[in-house]
């Protein structure tokens, strides 16, 4: 016992006790988001396209876009279907979309999907698509797609464009 409070005595006068000075005053830090409010493309949404599809025949093409698209940090990851019509040909596709808001009104996305066409069957695509938004749930869309048929026919080649509603 008494070699502790030797050292003790020994280390108290050698080392004294640290002073530190007083805590500096932080600033109020802004307080954190309590709701989420979705803007443009997020959530559920639909709209109509038109553009040029190289499948079968080839020429004009119409179609429908249902999806649903949620934010993940800086990512917007989506799912969607596509029904599409081009000169006599239906297809049908379902995918999925992984984005990236670049401003406030311009998200560029990357697809991916598989489809069934009638004139070749089934097709795998990728693509890459871009939203601008014209108002708060109204936006431009451009999309093009690649479409490797599965049973070997010729790859097609979609350029569509339209209007998408979030609701």
């Amino acid at each position: 016992m008494r070699v502790f409070a030797l050292v003790a005595a020994l280390f108290s006068s050698t080392v004294g006790p640290v002073m530190a000075g007083p805590m500096p005053v932080l600033p109020d830090l802004p307080p954190l988001p309590t709701t989420y409010v979705s803007v443009g493309t997020d959530g559920l949404y639909a709209g109509i396209l038109a553009g040029y599809s190289s499948n079968g025949p080839g020429g004009a093409a119409l179609g429908i876009v249902v999806g649903n698209t949620v934010r993940a940090s800086d990512l917007l990851i989506g799912v969607e279907g596509l029904a599409l019509v081009s000169n006599g040909d239906a297809e049908i596709e379902a995918g999925v979309r992984i984005g990236l808001p670049l401003t406030d009104a311009l998200s560029v996305f990357g697809n991916a999907g598989l489809g069934h066409s009638t004139a070749t069957g089934a097709f795998a695509s990728i693509g890459i698509s871009t939203d601008f938004l014209l108002t708060s749930d109204v936006a431009l869309r451009l999309d093009y797609r690649y479409g490797h048929d599965l049973s070997g026919d010729p790859a097609n080649h979609r350029i569509l464009g339209g209007l998408v509603r979030a609701f």
